[in-house]
């Protein structure tokens, strides 16, 4: 291996959902969960051992060769992200390029893997937070979402959070508890925004926890509620036709809700919103909890956290990954039902 281009396959594994998600309700009543899961995010995230283990061993590059996936869906994934930087240069293929590879492989002959392009160390980035003061200083809902992402459906939690901002201002809207909007910058960096490898909001949390102290603050953690990937639209990938297939304009919507209070706020909210698609209450699990609500639910927060996991999430942008407005108008609402009720009743 050593000095030579390594060529790693990845199945796009499909597996059992109850390993990454426990469902534990549903809206409406004949919502049905899959019973298996299979996501590009999980196969890419699974291969970055494989690649350390190449480099460890004198590889000067990878080449990854995606199987069990239509071409449609393998074709420009920005993945994995979970990492820091491996130095190793490594590309995509589909396992239609395979046969070409082994051709040229059997001909012993030097090839060279050129990517153009360049690598910047020390680049700031910033998140910030909005903060709407509530009649009692020291209770706190914090309501997150991180702002990078490929493309609109990854990204558009930020739309959602400015859009309920906006109500509060045009109603002059107020709240018995103080509302901390935090906007995540570093998503897609986790190693260099996170803290211990934890998501990036585990940083702006520190940083805000810190500020707080440093005013004699003793925060009360009432509800941590985050906002990711609203709108997606549900697709099938054919991986022998080599396409991805409309399946339903709604793609199911994840809820993560850490306690009884916080499942039965997001039903009576769902009750009287009637959201279009299907919803999956989860619960959460330490080791298992997608997104950027997993900070705050290690650091104690009670929360509840929509993520949508469409296939196409982490592509670049394409007509499969543009978001429903109206679907992601009827969400937001949902999520400013759950806010405004949270405050009242937590």
């Amino acid at each position: 291996m050593k000095g030579k281009i390594t060529v790693i396959k990845v199945n796009n594994l499909s597996l059992p959902t109850f390993l990454l998600l426990q469902k534990i309700a549903k809206y409406p009543n004949d919502a049905r969960l899959a019973y298996k899961m299979r996501h590009p995010l999980v196969a890419a995230t699974l291969v970055l051992n494989k690649i350390q283990a190449a480099k460890d061993n004198g590889a000067v590059a990878v080449i990854l060769v995606w199987h069990k996936i239509s071409a449609e869906l393998a074709k420009d994934e920005v993945l994995p992200f979970t990492n820091g930087y491996l130095g190793i240069p490594g590309i995509w293929v589909h396992e239609q390029q395979a046969s070409v590879l082994k051709k040229i492989s059997q001909q012993k002959t030097t090839v060279r893997l050129t990517m153009p392009g360049s690598y910047q160390t020390n680049i700031p980035t910033e998140s910030f937070a909005v903060i709407i003061q509530g009649r009692q200083a020291d209770r706190q809902i914090f309501i997150n979402t991180h702002t990078d992402g490929p493309n609109d459906i990854e990204e558009n939690g930020s739309i959602a959070l400015l859009t309920i901002l906006k109500a509060i201002k045009d109603y002059h809207l107020q709240f018995e508890n103080t509302l901390v909007f935090g906007f995540t910058s570093g998503h897609f960096q986790i190693p260099q925004s996170g803290i211990l490898g934890r998501q990036a909001t585990s940083r702006l949390l520190r940083d805000f926890e810190a500020d707080a102290a440093s005013q004699n603050i003793s925060i009360k953690k009432v509800l941590g509620l985050t906002v990711e990937h609203l709108g997606g639209a549900e697709y099938v990938d054919d991986a022998k036709q080599g396409t991805l297939k409309l399946k339903s304009p709604y793609d199911p919507m994840y809820i993560y809700a850490s306690n009884k209070n916080n499942q039965d706020l997001v039903k009576n909210c769902q009750h009287a919103v009637k959201p279009h698609g299907q919803y999956f209450t989860l619960k959460p699990r330490k080791s298992s909890y997608f997104g950027e609500g997993q900070p705050l639910f290690q650091d104690g927060w009670p929360t509840i956290s929509f993520i949508g996991m469409p296939l196409a999430l982490c592509q670049y942008p394409s007509a499969k990954t543009e978001p429903n407005i109206e679907q992601m108008y009827t969400q937001t609402n949902l999520i400013f039902r759950i806010l405004s009720a949270a405050d009242k009743q937590l």
